[in-house]
């Protein structure tokens, strides 16, 4: 394709507007003396230009250029014939392969405007520091696309070595089917988000169903915004409702699904979700959903209608090892079919327990990996116990009782009292209700003259942000945050260590959750627990009874099975309606005996090979390597603050780590995630941690993908014109620097970038189309340019527009050279790598049966697909850029 400025206009002859690229490609209908009339049918235009002094370049196919017709086909040029002045293109549809005859006039209206050789002939320059910028994009997209911990860089979590091991491990794998089975408070829910992010971001995930118990959703919608920065939907009745009248399966309106689990129980909205083809499920809590009913029997045609499928329980044995066997089920029917044949393998595996142990000891890792690739649900199961992986705080539990028949009152009055006591600490208060929150508000800010922050279910999640920032602030916050139960949920404040619960909840696993806000990895201090209660109340008797089964001193794995056991007979004490003292103080033993007994059931299924299996420290440590060196901190940033400047995006600095972003007039795109009144930002994982409110921004952020997109994939920096004073080079040379971008057309679930990332290769001529790439360094030869003003840069490529389309068509031949090496060395990577991994496959599946067939299948697929596509890869022209000398 060319387009000239010579020629004469004549009727039925297509010419580009260089001020109006958008228009698409205009028809002259009219040229009456020094008037000439142009239709633009892509936007029903007529424009009148001087003849003289039209803003137009002249439009024409060359011989193997690619044309479209106005009714939509394509075909190729063969020869271009000049008919009155007007071309007519003869050659093959791409289609049929029949022969065509295709005036100019039939051409369609929409050409590729964003084309670099559209725009640079039309006169379109961008700016020189745009130019660059898009670069600077292109090597960033490239090192992140190689990078083999993409997905797993943007957590706000710190880079824990179980976590990160379990997510390296799982990610990658074709259509993973595992149980994350930590135990409470190593971060299941994280190990799951890691998993999920990897897989989404690399494109072996699309569509994800994440079913959780109904009080939990709040808390997992919360977790992976803020976590992962990743947008789900919550699909309650009342949503699915809604959805119903527009769409035939409410569950295809969205690609990210959260859904509580009792949704499992509607029929109608089950069917839906059977074929609404999600191609990965997560199940929280997947111990709660009991074998032999109705809802294990729904959950069962999930894990069969969706490939990838991720079950999370932090006690997988406590409702006996045939519940742990039926969930097991879910993931390889195949594989486990018969209870008693596991039962045997389970003890067989027991045997090599202490062999697995010396080896762990005694650092002999090949060893190991070998005596754990036998394990029998080692590649399906991941369990770490809190004793293996270490790094805990203690919990320390501080009872007030307190003598007074008004229960409020003297815990308000206490309350301010250690607030007094302990002016440079910051408490976290958990109560049941809202009321409670603003009730104890109102008290400390009048009567006392202590401000606090509110936190409760009725905040809108900004309000609650600012609430959060509020009280986490050393200089400007407040001592206290005051929480509801609900409104406590989905928020870790493991910054602070003094936890006030000021009414105890009725449930254990309720109370185990206010004090996990604190009780967390990355509390640097033992938690203390103050628990105030008066007399005789309810919350005496609740402390009683979690006191015997050590639910404040420790985790407690047994509380749920102690509140199904004896929560009937507590009831009459916490109402007031017993009748006898002696039998609370038999509650309580009869409690304290039956949680020994199940921490000893627990502690017995404990598998060392399991826990050996589910964290190798050189491993993790490999993978924290990784991230660390590919999160490029200050480099990401210098990339965004450049990228903002330059698409009307502010940022002010706030402080050393952090700095407040919002859109201005200017902006010339939509990010995701900004809003109307901006966001505060922060590069630092550290910074993060401490401070939830403030948006993370790694090289996986939304708004950092976006950015290598638009720098990619748009036309912004595509084209430019720069000036160099080289005393060295005659007045008048000058150059034509190319960027052709290679891809692999392919599906995404193949991940093809990990082997043939976007590729960007550079071609350097001089005017006399000599080839400059490997003897002038891309990097020394920037330096020595300077920027041009439009008018300028818009004269100079009038003057040398049939020369630069001469070099561009001549610069293709050096970058398929460039190309083919790059093909070559693609394919010697996939060969080498995939062989290897099939070659592991099938050694480990002869010693090992939770090895799936469809596996190794599949990672065969995937390698013959790979070495296809590198066959037909697409080479285009990204960008180009004219220099020319004028020393002074």
């Amino acid at each position: 394709m060319t387009i000239e400025s010579t020629e004469i206009p004549a009727v039925g002859q297509r010419w580009l507007s260089e001020t109006e690229l958008e228009q698409g490609l205009g028809l002259i209908t009219q040229v009456e003396g020094r008037l000439l009339s142009v239709f633009f049918p892509a936007t029903d235009e007529l424009r009148q230009y001087a003849l003289a002094q039209a803003p137009l370049a002249r439009y024409r196919l060359l011989p193997d250029d690619q044309g479209q017709h106005a009714e939509g086909w394509a075909f190729t040029v063969q020869q271009v014939e000049v008919r009155g002045g007007v071309y007519v293109y003869h050659g093959e549809r791409e289609d049929d392969g029949n022969a065509v005859v295709v005036p100019e006039a039939q051409l369609a209206a929409q050409v590729a405007t964003h084309h670099p050789l559209t725009r640079l002939m039309a006169g379109k320059a961008d700016r020189l520091d745009m130019y660059r910028l898009r670069q600077r994009a292109q090597v960033h997209l490239k090192r992140w696309q190689q990078s083999p911990v993409a997905g797993l860089l943007g957590a706000r979590a710190q880079l824990l070595p179980h976590q990160l091991y379990i997510a390296h491990s799982v990610a990658d794998r074709f259509q993973p089917r595992v149980l994350l089975a930590d135990e409470v408070g190593l971060g299941k829910t994280i190990e799951a988000g890691l998993i999920l992010q990897r897989r989404l971001l690399t494109g072996r995930a699309q569509r994800v169903l994440i079913a959780v118990p109904d009080a939990l959703c709040h808390q997992w919608l919360v977790e992976l915004r803020r976590r992962f920065a990743l947008a789900f939907s919550l699909f309650d009745s009342e949503r699915c409702a809604e959805a119903q009248i527009d769409s035939d399966n409410v569950f295809e309106t969205e690609q990210l699904v959260v859904i509580p689990q009792s949704l499992l129980d509607e029929a109608n909205w089950f069917a839906q979700l059977l074929v609404a083809e999600f191609d990965t499920l997560i199940v929280d809590e997947a111990h709660r959903i009991a074998p032999a009913t109705q809802r294990f029997s729904q959950l069962q045609q999930l894990c069969e209608a969706i490939a990838s499928v991720l079950l999370l329980t932090a006690t997988p044995e406590q409702a006996g090892l045939d519940g742990h066997f039926a969930r097991l089920q879910l993931l390889d029917p195949d594989r486990f079919h018969s209870f008693a044949e596991f039962q045997q393998e389970q003890q067989d595996y027991q045997q090599l327990t202490k062999l697995a142990t010396v080896l762990a000891r005694e650092g002999a890792h090949k060893l190991l990996d070998r005596l754990l690739d036998h394990y029998g649900t080692g590649r399906l199961m991941f369990r770490n116990s809190r004793s293996h992986i270490g790094g805990f705080p203690e919990r320390i539990c501080l009872p007030v009782e307190l003598q007074s028949s008004d229960d409020f009152a003297a815990k308000a009055q206490w309350l301010q009292q250690l607030l007094r006591e302990h002016k440079q600490d910051k408490f976290v208060l958990i109560c049941r209700s809202s009321l409670t929150v603003q009730e104890l508000y109102d008290y400390l800010r009048v009567q006392h003259g202590i401000h606090a922050a509110v936190f409760h279910e009725g905040m809108t999640l900004l309000e609650r942000d600012r609430a959060a920032e509020y009280f986490a602030s050393p200089e400007d916050g407040c001592p206290i945050l005051l929480c509801s139960e609900i409104g406590s949920e989905g928020r870790n404040f493991q910054f602070t260590h003094q936890l006030v619960l000021f009414d105890l909840p009725d449930h254990p696993e309720l109370l185990e959750q206010r004090i996990g806000r604190l009780d967390r990895l990355g509390q640097r201090h033992a938690v203390q627990i103050h628990v105030p209660y008066t007399i005789d109340s309810r919350d005496a008797y609740l402390f009683e009874w979690y006191s015997a089964m050590q639910a404040f001193s420790a985790p407690n794995p047994v509380g749920a099975m102690l509140y199904d056991e004896f929560h009937q007979q507590l009831q009459p004490f916490l109402t007031g309606d017993y009748h006898d003292e002696l039998g609370f103080a038999e509650l309580v033993a009869a409690t304290e005996e039956r949680a020994q007994q199940l921490r000893a059931r627990i502690e017995q299924g404990r598998d060392r090979l399991q826990e050996l299996n589910a964290f190798r420290p050189q491993a993790a440590q490999a993978v924290i390597t990784a991230i660390q060196s590919a999160a490029q901190t200050d480099e990401l940033q210098d990339f965004m603050l450049e990228f903002w400047a330059r698409f009307g995006v502010d940022y002010d600095e706030l402080n050393a780590h952090s700095g407040w972003l919002r859109p201005t007039e200017q902006m010339r795109i939509q990010l995701p995630g900004l809003a109307e009144d901006g966001i505060t930002v922060t590069f630092s994982r550290d910074y993060a941690l401490d401070h939830e409110q403030v948006e993370f921004l790694s090289w996986d952020h939304p708004q950092v993908q976006h950015a290598l997109e638009v720098l990619s994939q748009d036309s912004f920096g595509s084209t430019s014109v720069a000036l160099m004073q080289n005393k060295g080079l005659a007045a008048g040379t000058w150059f034509v620097e190319l960027t052709f971008s290679s891809q692999l057309v392919t599906s995404s679930d193949l991940v093809a970038h990990e082997f043939y990332p976007h590729h960007a290769m550079r071609v350097l001529l001089d005017s006399q189309g000599r080839e400059l790439t490997a003897r002038v360094n891309a990097s020394a030869f920037d330096k020595q340019l300077q920027f041009i003003d439009k008018k300028q840069a818009r004269a100079l490529l009038q003057q040398l527009r049939p020369q630069i389309q001469q070099l561009i068509t001549q610069a293709w031949q050096p970058a398929q050279q460039q190309q083919q090496q790059l093909l070559a060395q693609a394919q010697a990577k996939i060969s080498a790598e995939l062989g290897q991994q099939l070659q592991r496959l099938h050694e480990l599946k002869q010693r090992n049966p939770a090895v799936r067939e469809s596996e190794i299948e599949a990672l065969q697929v995937r390698q013959q697909r790979l070495l296809s596509a590198l066959e037909q890869p697409q080479l285009q022209l990204d960008s180009a850029r004219i220099i020319v000398n004028m020393p002074q």
